[in-house]
């Protein structure tokens, strides 16, 4: 069964697909980067996603990025550890998240 993880932002709903995570990282202060193991894509004048930028506004500095950077770190594993009956799991990190952006690569000639 494919795990996803749920984000809701606004009244926008997210899916990441938990089975495709290679890992988590620290971008700038408020940012938590989720990178993809979905590389391979190279058609001209194409995107690919690589990952998803999570921000918290709250988690204002190095000490509180990397807490929220372990929250999520700690979510994936809970959310594959779930019944497979549950494809499902809402990513409540331990700061709200404010901002989703996806981390993209354009092929170009």
């Amino acid at each position: 069964m494919v795990k996803y993880l749920k984000i809701s932002l606004s009244d926008q709903h997210y899916l990441i697909p938990a089975h495709s995570i290679v890992t988590c990282e620290v971008g700038s202060n408020t940012e938590v980067d989720i990178l993809f193991n979905l590389v391979g894509h190279t058609a001209t004048g194409a995107a690919e996603v690589l990952g998803v930028r999570l921000t918290a506004t709250t988690a204002s500095d190095a000490a509180k990025t990397k807490e929220q950077l372990n929250s999520i770190v700690d979510a994936i594993e809970e959310a594959l550890s779930t019944s497979w009956t549950k494809p499902f799991y809402v990513l409540e990190p331990k700061y709200p998240i404010t901002g989703f952006a996806k981390i993209e690569q354009e092929w170009s000639a």
